[in-house]
Order: C-alpha cells, then sequence, then structure tokens
C-alpha cells in the first residue's frame, strides 16, 4: 500500500517534464523512474518511486499475449473457445465429406483439389483437438488460451484463403456464352468466399473476449487477408480480372458488413459483461464473508465494508484487483502485508481476523472495521490540531511502532494518511497505525531474496521519507522517527515541512534542508514539544531518538502531555458530526496503492 491522495495532495501539481530540473537530479544523484507517476484526480492515488543513485532503471514489460483478463472472462474465454471449435467443427465435416464425395461441385475436389482436401481435413482436426483438450483441461492460462485462438481462427482464415483463391480463379479463361454469364459466375464464386468470411468475422467478434481494439485489429487482418487474395485472383485470371470492379463490390461490402458487425459484437459483449461483473460484485461474497459497500479503493486493490454470514460481525475486506492476481510481484507484496500485519498485537494496530482467496482466485483478507478518519482528512477538515491532543495521538503511534520495531519490521510509510483517529476506545481518541504494504524487516538488508521492492528503486510518500530512505540507505527504526517528526509537524501547522513543487525538489529538501520554524505557522506550540519534533527531524539517524520508545517518553515529559481529556476529545466529536464514523473516509487510506 502506498500514498493516498487527499485535500492536502491536490496543490502539489504535476512531475516535471522530461528533462526538467536536470541539473538539480545531477547534484543529488536521483533520477525519476518510468514509475513515477501522478494522479489525474484526489480519487486516484499513486506512490512516487525514484531509483537508487548510481543504478539503472530496468524497463517494465507487458506481455502482449496475456495478463490482461481476470479469473471469471478467462473462463469465459476458455468456455467460448470450446464452443467455437465445436460449432466450427460441422461445417468443416460437410465441407470435407462433400469435398471428398464432389456431392457439391464448387466444394469438389475439382475446385479445391487434393491439397485443398487435406488443408480442410488437418483444420477439422485441429478443432476437434482443442475442443478435446479444452474439455480435459479444466484451467488453461490466459497465454495458453490466446495461442490457440490464434491456431482455432489462424487454421480457418487459411483453409478459406486456400479455398477463396481456388473458387476464384475455377472459371474457364473461354467459353462463357456471353459477357453477362462471366459477370455473374464471377458473382457468385464471390458471394460464396465471401461470405464464409463475414461469417468467420462475426463468429470471432460475438464469441471471443476481446477489447474492442484487439477486436478491431484481428477484423482487419481478416478483411486484409481476403482482400489481398481477391487482387491476386484479378492480377492472375483473366476472367476475375475483367470483372474485378463487381468482384471488389461485393467483396469490400461483405467484409465491411461482417467487420463493422464484429467490432460491435466486440464492444457490446465487453460492455455487457462489465456490467454484469459490476452487478455480481454489488452482491458478491468471498468466502464467508458478504460485501456490503466499497470503502475505498486504490491503485491495486480495494476496500469493502463487510459482514460475516453467520457472526453477522462488521468487519472490513481488502481484496487485490484482479488484473494483478497474474503479477507475482504484486501478490507476494499483498501477502507480505498481510503476514507482517498479523505479528502484530497491539492496541493502536489492526487486527486482522482471516485471510484466503475466494472461488475466481482473488487473494483478499479481512481486518477490524475501524469507523474513524485520517489524520490527513482531520487537519485538511478542521485544520491544526492543540498540541495536547498532538502529543496524546502521537505517544500512541509510537506504541505502535515500538511493536512493529521488536519484531523486526520499518513501516517506510510512515504519514498523515496511514493514522487513523476514532472517537471511541480506550484511551479515548484512539489512534492506529494503518498500511504496512511497504514493511521493511532487518532479513532484507542481509537475504536478497527477502526483497520485494525492485532493485534501483526506492518507494515511499516524499514528503515523509526520511534522508536515508530517500537516498537508497540502509534503514532502521529511527527512520519511521523521521517520518513521526514529519506528521507530528503536520498536525500542528497544516503544512508539509518538506513539500515543494514536484517530488524531485522534495526528496532534495528532506536531504538537504529544514523546514520552517513551526512558530512561524504555530506561535501557541510549546518549546519543548517543537524540541521534541525538531530531533525526530535531525538529517542524521544517530541525532535522532534511539527508539520508539525514547520519543515516547520526550513527549510524556512535554507540559502539555496528559492534558487531552476524554471529555474534550467527546465534545470535540460531538461538534464535528463530518467526522463521526461512517461519514468518515473509513478504511479508504486502506486500499492498496499504485506500486
Amino acid at each position: 500500500m502506498a500514498d493516498n491522495f487527499g485535500p492536502a495532495d491536490k496543490a502539489r501539481g504535476p512531475l516535471p517534464a522530461d528533462g526538467e530540473n536536470g541539473a538539480d537530479l545531477a547534484d543529488t544523484g536521483f533520477e525519476l523512474s518510468a514509475d513515477v507517476a501522478f494522479p489525474k484526480t484526489a480519487a486516484v492515488t499513486t506512490r512516487y518511486v525514484a531509483p537508487h543513485p548510481g543504478e539503472p532503471v530496468a524497463a517494465a514489460t507487458t506481455s502482449r499475449w496475456g495478463g490482461g483478463l481476470d479469473p471469471e472472462t478467462r473462463a469465459l474465454f476458455h468456455l467460448r473457445l470450446r464452443l467455437c471449435c465445436l460449432v466450427a467443427a460441422a461445417p468443416f465435416f460437410f465441407f470435407l465429406v462433400c469435398a471428398a464425395t464432389n456431392f457439391i461441385e464448387a466444394f469438389g475436389r475439382g475446385t479445391v483439389g487434393w491439397t485443398g482436401l487435406v488443408l480442410c481435413g488437418v483444420t477439422l482436426a485441429g478443432l476437434g483437438g482443442t475442443a478435446g483438450f479444452l474439455f480435459r483441461v479444466k484451467y488453461v492460462d490466459e497465454v495458453t488460451l490466446r495461442v490457440l485462438e490464434l491456431a482455432v481462427f489462424g487454421g480457418m482464415a487459411l483453409f478459406f484463403a486456400y479455398w477463396q483463391f481456388m473458387v476464384l480463379t475455377a472459371t474457364p479463361a473461354e467459353g462463357f456464352e456471353g459477357t453477362h454469364h462471366e459477370q455473374s459466375v464471377v458473382l457468385a464464386a464471390a458471394l460464396i468466399v465471401h461470405f464464409n468470411w463475414f461469417a468467420l468475422l462475426v463468429f470471432h467478434g460475438v464469441l471471443v473476449p476481446n477489447t474492442p481494439a484487439r477486436g478491431a485489429g484481428v477484423a482487419a487482418a481478416m478483411c486484409a487477408a481476403a482482400l489481398a487474395i481477391s487482387i491476386v485472383a484479378a492480377l492472375t485470371h483473366p476472367p476475375t480480372g475483367r470483372n474485378a470492379g463487381p468482384l471488389f463490390a461485393v467483396s469490400t461490402t461483405m467484409l465491411a458488413a461482417g467487420a463493422g458487425l464484429s467490432v460491435f459484437g466486440t464492444a457490446k459483449t465487453a460492455a455487457l459483461r462489465r456490467e454484469v461483473q459490476s452487478a455480481r460484485e454489488a452482491v458478491r461474497e468471498m468466502g464467508q464473508y458478504r460485501l456490503r459497500r466499497k470503502l475505498g479503493a486504490g491503485g491495486m486493490g480495494e476496500v469493502y465494508l463487510a459482514e460475516h454470514r453467520l457472526i453477522k460481525r462488521p468487519c472490513a475486506l481488502k481484496r487485490i484487483h484482479r488484473k494483478y492476481l497474474n503479477n507475482p510481484e504484486q501478490v507476494r507484496r499483498f501477502e507480505r502485508e498481510v503476514q507482517a500485519t498479523a505479528q502484530l498485537r497491539h492496541p493502536n494496530t489492526v487486527e486482522i481476523y482471516d485471510y484466503g482467496r475466494a472461488d475466481d482466485g482473488t487473494f483478499y483478507y479481512v481486518m477490524e472495521y475501524l469507523p474513524g478518519m485520517s489524520l490527513e482528512d482531520m487537519v485538511a477538515r478542521h485544520g491544526p490540531q492543540p498540541p495536547a491532543r498532538a502529543v496524546h495521538i502521537l505517544r500512541q503511534v509510537c506504541g505502535a511502532l515500538r511493536a512493529a520495531h521488536r519484531q523486526g519490521l520499518v513501516h517506510r510509510d510512515v504519514k498523515p494518511s496511514n493514522i487513523l483517529v476514532f472517537p471511541h476506545g480506550n484511551p479515548h481518541d484512539q489512534a492506529k497505525v494503518v498500511d504496512f504494504g511497504l514493511v521493511h524487516t532487518l532479513a532484507d538488508e542481509v537475504d536478497p531474496d527477502a526483497k520485494i521492492t525492485r532493485e534501483g528503486l526506492i518507494v515511499g510518500t516524499p514528503e515523509y521519507m526520511s534522508p536515508e530512505q530517500a537516498s537508497g540507505g540502509a534503514l532502521d527504526g529511527r527512520s519511521d522517527l523521521f517520518g513521526l517528526g514529519s506528521v507530528a509537524y503536520f498536525l500542528l501547522t497544516g503544512r508539509e515541512g518538506f513539500h515543494r513543487d514536484n517530488p524531485v525538489k522534495t526528496l532534495m529538501a528532506v536531504v538537504n534542508e529544514e523546514p520552517a520554524p513551526i512558530a512561524k505557522y504555530n506561535p501557541h506550540v510549546p518549546d519543548d514539544l517543537t524540541a521534541v519534533i525538531k530531533r525526530c527531524l535531525a538529517k542524521t539517524p544517530d541525532d535522532r531518538y534511539e527508539s520508539a520508545a525514547d520519543l515516547e517518553e520526550a513527549l510524556a515529559a512535554c507540559g502539555c502531555s496528559g492534558q487531552w481529556s476524554g471529555t474534550q476529545a467527546a465534545d470535540w466529536w460531538d461538534t464535528h458530526p463530518d467526522a463521526q464514523p461512517g461519514t468518515g473516509t473509513d478504511l479508504e487510506s486502506l486500499a492498496l496503492q499504485d506500486d
């Protein structure tokens, strides 16, 4: 999981174009990777990614053969391709019988020859073998299905092309009773052969699941093949050439109609599948859980308010996006988040109830439902918070980080949107740290196989990264303390101390600059609390607090510590109805984000 862009992020502006800030990058060693992206709207969330200094970035690749179908569409593709083979086998069997027996002259050996007879038999055998394979094997991956699609429709197209040429060149060069008779024979031949292409185009467009763009590409390839055969026949056979005008009128009309219906069928069936999928998702059940409503969504996953079918307890269910089910790296990261969160047993971390895979292969896990609001939303809606309340919340976050660090886990993405606050709990204004999708373990420093993040890249949120994280250095728990110091700065001032015009300048500021004094934006913050935050934001880890426990002690020693009472907290929630449970962002910040 990664960034959640709220109101504070809307003003961050677009990323620099290629070539901008070249001098700045050269000075710091930073270089933006191709993975860096910025959301078009505040609802679309993205993580900034930059390479380690001095290391190349591998370009991301996407297979042209597969990877774009969700499990349900893949299963439908499997079924439809099997149906295509069975339906197409019938006319090919009829054609083979006619060619072998000369039952119909246009289909006979005199027209298609022994080569056509063999080609028809091979195509029929291929259709039968493919159908048998698809019946026998219950699960076939998308790449294999696309190869089979190419073989099935490519084989039929090859036979139709051969037969088209033989039929268009089978008319005698001489001996017609008149021009009109010759033209009638050529037109009849054209109608016969182009009806095959028309049927094949519509057959593919209606039955094979595809995107409109891919469907149009396949249709264009078929039309091009048919037109090419007609051109060759017109150039090599005089009667066909003499009637090229009527021939191509029939050819273009039938091919255009077939292609149009094919593309329309592809687009229409794709739209219907999306509607059916949306309807199913509205009432979808995953394992023992019934999904009630969507709480949030990100680039990689979605979070739903769910309910156990037997216990009827509300919970939050997070599932990975279907499009990432075939991406081992993202699935491993999702699983790792579950494992890291499940290790923690602390009042200020999220409790994991369950995890598993749905019938369609979707990986999900279930956690406690947290009806509150994030610090990002709290400050965006209600402004900087009183120092006493800030200390009250920060001390709880220290407890959660202390528990994580004891387990050898470094959060790496401590920021306001990953800290949720709730009106009820013990203590009042209970805070919970969420989103362990970027968790880093000590094993990552010594075991290369343990690394999920791609080599050459650093991940996180620039405004809340520590200098060592921004520069790709080794990390320990003190990196999280820097992030918490940045959160404290934001909570008290309503501003991000290191925010600049673009992520590159922000990273440079994290490494080289000091934030503006807190008193400049909030003169009511006590000096002792300011000193604690300043130490958290030290550039060198050794100059920060040694541990989250030490930071918690320093916060407890501040004069305003303990001055935020349960009565004050209750009054605040009562007087801010827009912050009440169910009206805030709930688990929106828990959605898995872009990588």
